[in-house]
């Protein structure tokens, strides 16, 4: 489910992406005060990272504080989203292509790539929480699409591994298609399979063998694959 390409380029993001009326600015250490309701002799136990997001002119502040939550802040000063455990990173991004930016978290953990994502609402004016995001580690959205691909080793020193196919459908991370690889099986075994995912069941609708696409050629049969085939799987 990994990948180890970004899921947007700031110049795909710059020339198709942003509207005029959108700006969108990240500013590490912008933010001199902590949120609300913490006093100055609190704010100089904390080490503060603190970005900012421009939505039609509105502020919303992004604090990551050690100890402490990661918060998120609108102009009025109130916090609109927290949560107790901090990420490693985060990056301020249009992540699903709607203009606006979102939140991308990141944490260490033994799978590489493994984020979770806030998106930006504009309904509300805040941030929401994608379901299941996390299990897609290093998402990568397919260009003019809705669609994602990740990527992630199943073992065996990163001869089997799988990427999935996925969206996001009312804050949920949805699978939609599966590609297999199995580089220490049995003879035959070995090989690329590629499944449609029904309620969570994979179905095989085609098995190319290990030496077509598998060893160096990996990444690229990743994302051709996808690009090009992933509206089969809606």
């Amino acid at each position: 489910m990994y990948s180890p390409q970004p899921i947007t380029t700031m110049s795909y993001f710059l020339k198709k992406v942003i509207p005029l009326t959108i700006l969108f600015l990240m500013i590490a250490g912008a933010c001199k005060k902590a949120p609300a309701k913490t006093t100055e002799k609190e704010e100089e136990k904390y080490s503060v990272i603190c970005k900012e997001a421009i939505i039609n002119g509105a502020v919303f502040k992004v604090y990551s504080r050690r100890p402490g939550n990661f918060t998120i802040v609108n102009e009025a000063q109130k916090i609109i989203y927290q949560r107790d455990e901090n990420p490693a990173d985060f990056k301020i991004a249009d992540v699903n292509g709607d203009g606006f930016p979102d939140i991308l978290l990141e944490y260490f953990t033994n799978v590489p790539g493994v984020n979770e994502l806030l998106v930006y609402d504009l309904k509300t004016a805040s941030f929401k929480e994608v379901t299941d995001f996390a299990n897609f580690p290093a998402a990568t959205r397919i260009e003019n699409s809705d669609f994602y691909y990740s990527y992630h080793k199943s073992g065996c020193a990163d001869s089997n591994w799988d990427s999935d196919l996925f969206k996001i459908i009312d804050y949920k991370a949805i699978r939609f298609g599966n590609i297999r690889g199995i580089g220490c099986g049995v003879g035959e075994a070995n090989g690329i399979y590629i499944n449609k995912v029904d309620n969570e069941k994979l179905k095989q609708i085609k098995f190319i063998p290990r030496e077509a696409g598998y060893w160096d050629g990996k990444w690229d049969f990743i994302a051709e694959y996808w690009s090009k085939n992933y509206t089969k799987f809606q």
